[in-house]
């Protein structure tokens, strides 16, 4: 008997779905509204439906329509460059580092760039105060990296 019932059981879930009677039309709603979908079963009416089970997540695909953040353009290269110029190997560029990291960039592109000029020392002088947010006479990497980063607007 109990063999009977399984495979009844079996055959009913496999069962192709049948199309089911048009419940009568409820006030203010069309007689497709109130109709069960082909292969659901309908709610009755004295039984509330079940909510979903919370997920732990967002959706495989919310996860993937994620934007990839990218990298901080100005962070590439003070990463490569910053070891070089930091002469003394502690981490941040003193003054006479920052000024030859700063000179070895301008007369790349001018090569008559005077560093010793009223005008180069000046340029220096304030290029350094600018980059060292902190006051402490030496920049960081996360210094020169938001010195050089365009602030928005």
């Amino acid at each position: 008997m109990l063999t009977s019932l399984l495979f009844a059981a079996a055959l009913q879930a496999t069962a192709p779905a049948q199309d089911l009677p048009a419940q009568p039309s409820r006030t203010g709603q069309s007689p497709t509204a109130t109709q069960a979908m082909p292969g659901t079963q309908p709610v009755p009416a004295d039984r509330p439906m079940a909510s979903p089970a919370p997920s732990a997540g967002p959706p495989p695909a919310a996860e993937a329509a994620q934007p990839t953040p990218r990298p901080d353009p100005a962070r590439l290269p003070v990463d490569a460059q910053f070891a070089r110029y930091d002469a003394n190997g502690d981490g941040v560029l003193d003054k006479a580092e920052y000024s030859s990291w700063l000179v070895a960039l301008r007369t790349a592109k001018e090569s008559d760039f005077k560093a010793d000029s009223p005008e180069g020392r000046g340029w220096i002088d304030g290029s350094f105060a600018s980059a060292d947010a902190n006051r402490d006479q030496k920049v960081s990497r996360d210094e020169l990296v938001r010195f050089l980063t365009p602030k928005a607007g």
